[in-house]
């Protein structure tokens, strides 16, 4: 354990210090799933594999091999014979080309592509698996979870750019895990390789390109499904005011498929999960009381009932709502909650880039509609950043 974690520190500590422009980002994968054996095969390119620091193997795109536990180790076994047991193997690229694994968890049915290096440890009950990878490599395979494979190549600019953004400021974010990213919705949703041509097309067009803010910092690239034609301020769901992420007006999303919602429930369950909530809150002796005031389109963040305000995103989160943006309909004996939006709120509204897209709109349109007084630069020129 003590090796592994000598490891760890050091492969977080070299991985910035890069040789060349190219940036390698760690993913922590398979983040959401318990993987206790997995099996890897070279799918191109060239492999060697290393573990506890010495060559033990060299790939070829015949091999295959199982790494699976033994308490606070690996065993690494190729064909059902025994390489050894270690603290860590990493499969590690080499030559130029296109080096890409396939990996897949022997409790699953589907293998996954992956590019660049993997390194598999144990953590006692299940495997650590973290795939370093270069950068855009990793901003595409996310745009492909995130964004999907049949939108229009200017929206895949705008989701490379803010994936990238918010990868890159974000780096430090697992860093008890050994990782800086995981490939779950805690960070960015990511699961190896991207095949679509026009989502490569727009990362390589955008190459290192992101999104800072007056003082040249990296912005929080906030983005979500639909904001039901008003995006809120930053400090209206977080705490923190930030320039860039004001409320803005948006009618692109209108329309969308995350536009409009409803959720029904008992007269009952409601007013039951008002008299909890309200049970220990003061009335508000400053607002004229309402009862069930609706919600519009708008940026209001408070629930008004009977004098009681209850903040919109507890209401979100309890009643595990699309979004805050509501109406209250009361009929006989049940309630109805007319909806728009979906997700928080805050920054990009992703249907309503997509429209922007479709109609004509360019990337740098796009990003400046959502963001507020932002800058489009590339990475490699920021202050102090370690990246270059």
């Amino acid at each position: 354990m003590i090796k592994q974690a000598i490891y760890i520190f050091t492969l977080l500590i070299c991985l910035p210090l890069l040789a060349s422009s190219t940036l390698n980002v760690s993913v922590l994968i398979y983040s959401t799933q318990p993987v206790k054996s997995v099996i890897v095969a070279p799918a191109s390119g060239n492999y060697i594999i290393v573990a506890d620091g010495k060559t033990v193997d060299t790939c070829t795109l015949q091999s295959v091999y199982e790494v699976s536990i033994n308490k606070d180790s690996v065993i690494l076994k190729s064909f059902g014979k025994s390489l050894g047991t270690f603290s860590n193997v990493r499969f590690k690229e080499y030559g130029s080309g296109r080096n890409q694994l396939n990996i897949r968890p022997v409790s699953a049915t589907k293998t996954r592509l992956y590019d660049d290096d993997l390194i598999t440890s144990s953590q006692i009950t299940e495997l650590k698996l973290i795939n370093i990878c270069q950068l855009e490599h990793y901003i595409a395979g996310v745009i492909e979870c995130e964004a999907g494979r049949r939108k229009q190549p200017e929206y895949f600019k705008v989701q490379a750019i803010i994936c990238r953004t918010y990868a890159l400021s974000n780096l430090a974010k697992h860093i008890t895990d050994g990782s800086e990213l995981c490939d779950g919705v805690h960070c960015q949703v990511f699961q190896g390789v991207a095949t679509t041509p026009s989502v490569l097309q727009a990362v390589e067009e955008t190459k290192g390109i992101v999104l800072v803010d007056e003082n040249s910092q990296l912005i929080d690239a906030a983005f979500f499904s639909n904001c039901g034609g008003y995006t809120l301020n930053s400090e209206d769901v977080w705490n923190a005011p930030l320039p860039y992420l004001r409320a803005t007006p948006d009618t692109f999303c209108l329309h969308q498929n995350s536009a409009v919602w409803e959720k029904h429930m008992a007269l009952k369950t409601w007013t039951d999960y008002l008299d909890k909530k309200e049970k220990n809150l003061q009335k508000d002796t400053l607002r004229k009381e309402a009862y069930w005031d609706s919600i519009p389109i708008n940026r209001r963040i408070l629930f008004y009932d009977r004098g009681y305000t209850i903040p919109l995103k507890e209401m979100r989160l309890d009643l595990n709502l699309h979004s805050t943006c509501f109406s209250v309909e009361q009929d006989s004996n049940n309630v109805t909650l007319h909806g728009r939006g979906f997700g928080h709120r805050v920054g990009l509204c992703q249907e309503g880039a997509m429209h922007m897209a479709q109609i004509g709109y360019n990337y740098q349109q796009i990003l400046h509609y959502y963001y507020a007084n932002v800058q489009l630069i590339d990475y490699t020129i920021l202050p102090n950043s370690g990246f270059n």
